[in-house]
């Protein structure tokens, strides 16, 4: 069995210079981050850097270095700001959000160090007029939360000086637990006549590009089996990879018996799976690209962004999956904030509480 710890982030910046960017930002960000990690921590020449021997001493090529491995293998999510205006103006403030998977929490300095001389040095987004210079932004503060639970402590805070703790709060097995507990209270559902159980509704609110592979081919109409296939083989990869083998004979909430592949996993919740019925489809395809300084042109970002209504007699078998998936992102391009969705029961909701939106709305 596997434990698994998500260390979600929130930062909180001010631009001090305009910041020119995309619609979707996602790849802006985690570019600069990127390139500010491998320019100024690692001195190892690039071929060496994907080496998992040098990658076992160099902490930042144990967060970068890994562009020839699967998504399952890195160690970090980003989430982007979610507005789609195209950069900010000085004096705007604009929240992101960046998790650290496992074990990669304690490289939390590095990570906020990177963030910080992006803003201050490196710059973010495009050149500005004149070519000399990428937008410039200050960091204000830095906090942990745990979206399940909705606890959260600041980690960084620019008007206390530049002391930083080690971030403590972080989801859990637990925190599903309990909010599946909030989220499914009563055991029992009603029955609705021939003794069928009435259908719960909730609904999947894709609030980034969500890119799934569906027999080869990009998934352009969302179908809940191909999702969930995806979904269990990113949590099922994410645990083996970061999470911490434990003996303890009861079954994770997203990993069964040890040596129980995904496959196997799928046909034993088939029939829950099965049940469940796409009753709104709300979705659209946004067509997105970024920019590859490793292929030297642009990357394919595009996914399904919007809502999905559905419904199911018992989502309880489901639910804690779903809730992983929420903290660790699906499908393709997560490290550059695709993939991140929210689960509410509440399907008549306009607008969702973001736990990384500005607070002015950016």
């Amino acid at each position: 069995m596997f434990a698994l710890t998500v260390h979600h982030l929130r930062f909180t910046a001010l631009a001090l210079t305009p910041i020119l960017m995309d619609a979707f930002k996602g790849s802006a960000l985690r570019g600069a981050w990127h390139t500010y990690l491998q320019h100024h921590f690692c001195p190892a020449p690039e071929s060496t850097r994907n080496d998992p021997l040098h990658q076992n001493i160099c902490p930042v090529c144990y967060l970068v270095s890994r562009s020839n491995g699967p998504e399952t293998r890195r160690p970090f999510t980003l989430q982007p700001p979610l507005s789609r205006q195209a950069g900010y103006e000085p004096g705007e403030t604009f929240q992101f959000g960046f998790t650290l998977l496992g074990q990669a929490h304690t490289l939390f300095p590095y990570a906020l160090l990177a963030w910080h001389e992006v803003g201050e040095t490196l710059g973010l987004g495009r050149f500005l007029p004149g070519g000399r210079h990428r937008g410039r932004y200050r960091l204000l503060q830095v906090e942990a939360y745990d979206p399940h639970t909705n606890r959260s402590e600041v980690v960084y805070d620019r008007t206390r000086g530049r002391t930083v703790q080690m971030p403590t709060v972080a989801v859990t097995a637990d925190s599903i637990a309990q909010r599946v507990e909030r989220m499914t209270p009563s055991p029992s559902l009603p029955l609705k006549g021939e003794g069928v159980r009435e259908g719960v509704r909730l609904v999947l609110r894709f609030l980034t590009p969500l890119r799934l592979i569906e027999q080869e081919r990009l998934m352009h109409r969302f179908r809940f089996e191909t999702f969930v296939r995806r979904l269990l083989e990113r949590l099922y990869g994410v645990a083996e990879q970061f999470g911490t083998p434990t003996p303890s004979p009861t079954p994770s909430p997203f990993r069964g018996r040890v040596g129980v592949g995904v496959g196997e996993e799928v046909r034993r919740l088939w029939p829950v799976i099965h049940q469940v019925r796409v009753v709104d489809d709300r979705t659209h395809w946004w067509d997105v690209k970024g920019h590859s300084q490793r292929k030297g042109g642009p990357t394919y970002l595009g996914g399904l962004v919007g809502d999905v209504v559905l419904e199911a007699p018992d989502w309880r078998p489901l639910l804690p999956y779903l809730l992983w998936g929420e903290s660790l992102q699906v499908g393709k391009n997560v490290i550059k904030g695709c993939g991140l969705y929210r689960v509410d029961m509440d399907v008549d909701k306009s607008e969702f509480a973001l736990p990384f939106a500005s607070s002015n709305g950016h």
